[in-house]
Parts: C-alpha cells; structure tokens; sequence
C-alpha cells in the first residue's frame, strides 16, 4: 500500500504499512519520560451553578448530549468558571491517578514555555532557528531554512518538508528538522505539522540550559499546583514538544484558567499579561479545520471569539473569555482534528445567552442536584437517570442489582468454555490496538489460541501467538500474555511488552446481539492512552465466533484520510470521491477482524 506524503503528517498513523502487514517488530523501544510527581496540588473550590450564575438545566442538557452521543465518545470532563469548579471526572476505568495522554494539546504549553523565556530576556521572536544550533549551518544549508525563525514556528508557517514520520525514522530530530528544506517560503502559508513544535522545545531546553519541564516547573506547575505530570522524550532526551504529554483534567483546567486571565493565577500575575495576550491575539489564517477561524501561537481560534488547546481523538481545553468559562475534555472519537461533533456541541452551549441566566434559587438548586446525579451516574459507570431520583440510596440499590444480574450472566456464560482453549481457525487475531503499534510500535501480537479460567470474582485469560516450526523444533517456550478481568467491573494490572510497560484495565461483561442472544464482551483499555481493544464472543452450536473492534477506529480514521474527509499537515488528501470496496474491505478485515475458534479442553 502507497501512502501519500501528506498522510504522514500524524505521527500516530505513520506505521501504518507495517502494522497492516502483520509484522513482527523485535521489541518495542523504550519510551523514556520526564516527570513531576512531588508538587503540592491546589485544589479547586468547587461551587453549585446558582453560585456561578449558570444555568443547570442547560449544564444538564449539555452533559446528557456529550455522554450519549457515540460520535463524541467522552471519557472525563471538567468544566470551570473562573477559578471555581462546577464539576470534574471521569467514567471508568479512567482516573486522574494515570494521566491521560494530551496529544496536541500540549503544543500550546510549550508555547507558553517560550513566552517565559522570551519575557526573561533568553530569545526573541525573531531570532534565526539556526541561531540556536549553529553547528548544523553550512554552505548547503537551504535559503529558506536559514529564514524560519521563532514565530514561524510559533504559527505553523516555517514550510519545513520535516514531519512526524521524522519521530519514527531518525534519531537527531533537530539535524533531521534543520538538513530538510523547505515547500515554501516560512511566513507565506500554514501547516500544521508538530516538528515546529519540537523544534521549540529543543531551543527552549537550549537557551535555558535545563529541560521543558524542568524549566517550568517553578514558573507554570508548582504556582498552578499541577501534579502527577509526564512528558515522553525524544531519542535525545527532549520533550516531545508537540505530543506526548499526561496531565489530568484538573491540569487541563488550570491551564485553561492561565490562559484566560492572561497569565494570572490565584492572583498572582506569573509572567507579565502581554506576553499571554500575544498567543491569542495573533490569527494566521488556516484551512486545516472548517471549525476554526484562524491560528495564534500554538493554539487555535474558534467562531464567537472562543479559542481551544486540541489534541487528537479529544483532548480539548475549550476556553470562552467572554464568559469565563473553561472545558476540558478526554475522548477516543475518531476524529483527528477540532471538528468535532463534542466541540460543535460544547460551542453552541458556551455561546448560548441562556446558559448564563440561573433560574430561580430554588428550582435552580434542585436542577444542580439533578445534574450532580447524572455526573455520579457517568463517573460510576451507570446509566443516566431519566428523572430526578429523590433518593440517591435507592438508585444506587438499583443499579447494583442491574450489575449483579450482568454478573450472574457473564459467569454462567465463561463457565461454558472455563478451564478451556480456543483455537482460531485458519488464521489469527490481534491481540493490541493498531492505534497502539503506530503511537508506540508494539508487537502486533497475533493471538492463535486464548485459555479461560475463572475465578470468582474475576477471569484469567491467556493469549498465545502460535509457534513458528523453527521455535518448536528449538523447543521454546510458547508465548503467551496474560489478562485478568473484573467481571462486570474492571480489574486494573499492568502488562508488558519488550521494553515497554503500559497500565490497563480489562472487564468480562455479557450482552445481547441484534438477535437476542448472549454475547461476552472482553474489554481491554490502555489508561493513559486512551485505547482500548474489545473483543466479543458470539456462541455458536459447537464454535465460538470472536470479533474484534478497537477505539479509536484505526479503520474510520484511515477512510476519513483515504476519502479526503480528513486534514492532514495542512493538506487535504482527496484520491477518491468515495473509497474503493477492496481497501474498504481490507481495513475492515484487518482492523475488525472476524473469526471462528473451536472449543478444546
């Protein structure tokens, strides 16, 4: 398969080849982090919607449409305005315990780093990228590439051909970023293309002689009393700039706040407000997203004077000056960049009048208790409540008694292959989102065999990838991973994988196919990533039919890129007005594959 050179402006597609040929990597690299774990954490004062001057009946109706819609596919979300919290959480397995991966969001905090820097007198705007690494000048050195200076990068306008496919080819990514040349002159167009942002981080790590998050550690995370934060690094030891950052909600908020009141926090101005003011003033036009209006430094404009920090899949801090007001999600839509069925519907709620008129004190408080039910309900687990429920106790007796009845289901379907082996017949499955091979090139692992026992309160799952002739005849051991599942509840492990290590949370739970009958799911989530692989179980007379489907939808994302419906680096990719069946078929074989096993005891 061919992949166009605009396709490989995401770095978490870039793999893609490999991963759809079913090869074997010998391990995983290792990813190395750096980490602040040891900062005093500010809590919010959290606060009812009659004390904020807001509307409960339209929080409720917001958050009822962001959680029931499948096209958003929330994970958490915090909401604040001003400095007072309205509410924050996430629906499980999530927890602020592992914080979730940002994506590009964090493009927009290394942006803040250079104003720090900037204001401390340690570069200016204009200064020459190549100023910072001279050693890489030359006489070949292109014309264009010695113009790119600061604020092109700031504004995605430097015109650099380095792109994402750099992180997984190269080693030096700044002797890679300042050897490529230039598709145009810096300052005349934007793309989109996180190597700019990378590149400031690697001049921030310069100039201040010490790492991103070392250097902004006194400045930005002790003052905003941000904890329990990680940022993945470059194979030289720099923050990846522009991906690869964990923050809770929390963290998401505040950085939000910062941002809104120009640089003060707690009352406190950390860095003079103009320097603030000049990320959000500035507005290079883009035609990478049909949402946004424009692009500031390292962040994005949105209609009705909103801006927003966007990570992939949906991570946003969607944040309304105006009102005070600040969002912050985590998701796994498919959706790659800010148009989005959550930001269109977060947008036309913060810009609505309405929201800001409270109702009556007394109506309004029984409306944010009800609100407050369904926020429990979401980061429980359950479903949300049609009604108000006046008693809490009783609605919770309720939906105990749903998931124990799930319980008695699941365990009386396991106990049909418990103490068993399945055997996928004529070919195999994967056990690993491809999301998770392109982002951090695991192992496919390809599953030939999957072993049950259950216990009682949780199921232990083996998967084996079948021997090669040459390992049987060495007589090594078979490979294998193992899993245990909470039933109806998720059990919380870690797994390894060559070098690497990942946190994740697996649940047995049953269902019921468009048929009526029982299905058991297996899910599987990446905490910190935020992917996850379900595997289902379909009972057949004497077989077992196994499914598997992914989130994000590796197998969406690449037709929405195929059919041009996706931006990519600033590129619209358009091959095709409509996606040829046999590719359409072969990603969903590949991604959502669909198998026979027989039952072996």
């Amino acid at each position: 398969m061919n992949i166009p050179r605009q396709f490989y402006g995401v770095n978490y597609l870039t793999k893609i080849v490999s991963n759809f040929q079913d090869t074997d990597l010998s391990e995983c690299p290792q990813i190395n982090y750096h980490e602040i774990n040891d900062v005093k954490e500010l809590p919010f004062e959290q606060r009812d919607s009659y004390a904020l001057g807001l509307n409960a009946g339209l929080l409720s109706e917001l958050f009822r449409k962001l959680v029931s819609n499948r096209l958003c596919a929330l994970d958490g979300i915090a909401i604040a305005k001003g400095e007072s919290l309205l509410f924050s959480g996430y629906r499980p397995p999530y927890t602020k315990t592992i914080p979730h991966i940002t994506n590009s969001t964090c493009k927009t905090v290394v942006a803040i780093g250079i104003q720090f820097a900037i204001s401390e007198g340690l570069l200016k705007e204009e200064d020459a990228v190549l100023k910072f690494f001279p050693e890489y000048e030359s006489r070949l050195t292109p014309k264009f590439v010695r113009q790119i200076t600061v604020k092109h990068l700031l504004t995605m306008t430097s015109g650099t051909k380095c792109n994402e496919l750099t992180s997984m080819v190269e080693k030096n990514w700044v002797k890679a970023f300042l050897l490529s040349d230039c598709q145009f002159e810096p300052g005349s167009r934007f793309v989109y293309n996180s190597m700019n942002t990378y590149m400031l981080a690697a001049i921030l790590t310069k100039v201040s002689g010490t790492s991103v998050m070392e250097y902004l550690r006194m400045r930005f995370f002790v003052p905003l009393g941000i904890n329990h934060v990680k940022w993945e690094l470059c194979p030289e030891g720099i923050e990846r700039g522009g991906w690869g950052l964990h923050i809770s909600l929390d963290g998401m908020l505040k950085i939000g706040i910062f941002l809104a009141q120009n640089g003060q926090f707690h009352g406190v101005q950390l860095i003079e407000s103009s320097y603030i003011r000049k990320m959000k003033e500035e507005n290079v036009f883009q035609d990478v997203d049909a949402l946004a209006t424009g692009y500031g430094y390292q962040l994005w404009h949105l209609p009705e004077g909103l801006f927003m920090l966007s990570g992939m899949y949906g991570q946003h801090i969607i944040v309304d000056e105006k009102h005070d007001m600040v969002v912050a999600t985590n998701a796994h839509s498919n959706k790659m960049f800010p148009d989005s069925k959550l930001v269109r519907t977060i947008i036309k709620y913060l810009t609505n009048e309405e929201l800001y008129r409270p109702q009556f004190k007394g109506k309004e408080l029984f409306l944010y208790h009800k609100l407050m039910q369904e926020f429990d309900a979401f980061c429980n687990g359950w479903n949300l409540p049609n009604t108000f429920i006046p008693s809490c106790f009783l609605y919770k007796i309720k939906q105990n008694r749903r998931i124990q009845a799930e319980v008695e289901w699941t365990i009386r379907l396991f106990d049909s292959f418990d103490g068993k082996r399945l055997h996928i017949e004529q070919t195999s499955i994967k056990l690993f989102p491809y999301m998770l091979q392109g982002m951090y090139q695991w192992s496919p692992f390809n599953v030939t065999d999957i072993a049950v026992k259950r216990h009682k309160n949780s199921i232990k799952i083996w998967f084996f990838k079948e021997q090669s002739k040459k390992e049987r005849r060495e007589k090594k051991l078979q490979e294998h991973l193992i899993f245990e599942a909470g039933i109806a509840e998720y059990r919380y492990q870690t797994i390894r994988s060559g070098q690497l290590e990942k946190a994740v949370a697996v649940k047995a739970s049953s269902a019921k196919d468009e048929d009526g009958h029982f299905v058991i799911l297996l899910d599987i989530v990446f905490l910190a990533e935020g992917f996850s692989r379900m595997i289902k179980f379909f009972f057949l007379e004497e077989r077992i039919a196994i499914e598997c489907q992914e989130s994000p939808d590796m197998r969406a994302i690449a037709e929405q890129v195929l059919c041009g419906d996706t931006v990519i680096a600033g590129n619209t990719i358009d091959l095709t007005d409509k996606l040829p069946e046999g590719i359409r078929v072969f990603l969903e074989h590949k991604v959502e594959p669909r198998v026979n096993a027989s039952i072996r005891g």
